[in-house]
C-alpha cells in the first residue's frame, strides 16, 4: 500500500483498531477498503472536519479527515453509534456502517436537504442529499454478471454497470480491461488506459487508479460539474 509519510509503496499492517490506540493528536483511520485485500488501519493526524461536514473515506491529509471521535460515513463526518442499538442516534439520523465503524448518518427522507440538494437513493434503502447524480442502474437492474458501481465526491455521484471480476484471477476480465475496485467489497472490470494520454478514455471519462496500490489504471466516468 502507499505510505503517505515516505511516499513509497510498502508492505504495511494495521497498527490500531480505534482512536485510543494512537498517540494524542492522531486518530485510527482505514487506509484501504478491503476490495482487493484486507482492511488496513493506521494512525493518522487528527482531521479538521466537524460533524455534518464532508470528508473523504480514505483521506490523504487532515484537511479532508474528520476530527477525533467522528467517523466518515458516506463522505459525511458522523457521530459514532452501535448497530446493535446499544448506542443510538438522535431523531432524524440512522446508524450506518462504514470502514471506520458505524456512525449516525442524516436521514434525508425525514430531515430534508439543504437548498440546491435533493434526497436521492444511493443504495438499496439508503438515501443521501446530493447536488447531482448521473446513471440509472439504481432503478434499472444491470445485466447478469454485472453490478451497479458508484463514484461519489463532494455531493455528486455517478452510477454505471460493470462486470464483476476477481482480482486474483488474471483472466477474469476480457481483453483490454483490468480488474479494480467497484465498491468497498466488490471488484469490477474497467477499460484499461494510459494515464499519460489525456484522451485515453474519451469524452465523459477519465483515466484514474482503480486498485488500492494505485498501480493499475482504468477508465471511470467523470462527475458532472
Amino acid at each position: 500500500m502507499a505510505n503517505r509519510e515516505t511516499r513509497r509503496f510498502e508492505c504495511m499492517a494495521s497498527e490500531c483498531e480505534e482512536d485510543a490506540h494512537c498517540f494524542p493528536g492522531a486518530v485510527c483511520r482505514s487506509v484501504t477498503t478491503g476490495a482487493t485485500g484486507i482492511v488496513v488501519r493506521r494512525c493518522a493526524p487528527e482531521g479538521v472536519r466537524r460533524e455534518g461536514e464532508p470528508c473523504d473515506a480514505l483521506p490523504v491529509s487532515s484537511a479532508s479527515s474528520c476530527r477525533e471521535g467522528l467517523r466518515c460515513v458516506n463522505q459525511v463526518c458522523s457521530a459514532p453509534c452501535s448497530l446493535d442499538g446499544s448506542a443510538r442516534c438522535e431523531a432524524g439520523f440512522v446508524c450506518t456502517d462504514s470502514l471506520d465503524g458505524p456512525g449516525c448518518f442524516p436521514d434525508c427522507q425525514r430531515r430534508g436537504c439543504p437548498d440546491g440538494q435533493q434526497c436521492t437513493r444511493v443504495r438499496d434503502d439508503e438515501y443521501q442529499c446530493l447536488v447531482d447524480s448521473q446513471g440509472d442502474c439504481r432503478d434499472t437492474p444491470c445485466p447478469e454478471g454485472e453490478r451497479c458501481n458508484m463514484r461519489m465526491s463532494r455531493g455528486r455521484a455517478v452510477f454505471w454497470c460493470a462486470q464483476v471480476c476477481n482480482p486474483v484471477l488474471p483472466d477474469s476480465c476480457s481483453a483490454g480491461k483490468v480488474c479494480g475496485m467497484g465498491s468497498p467489497t466488490a471488484s469490477t472490470c474497467f477499460r484499461s488506459c494510459d494515464p499519460v494520454d489525456p484522451e485515453a478514455c474519451g469524452p465523459g471519462w477519465s483515466c484514474s487508479t482503480v486498485t488500492e496500490d494505485m498501480s493499475v489504471f482504468g477508465c471511470t466516468p467523470e462527475l458532472r460539474q
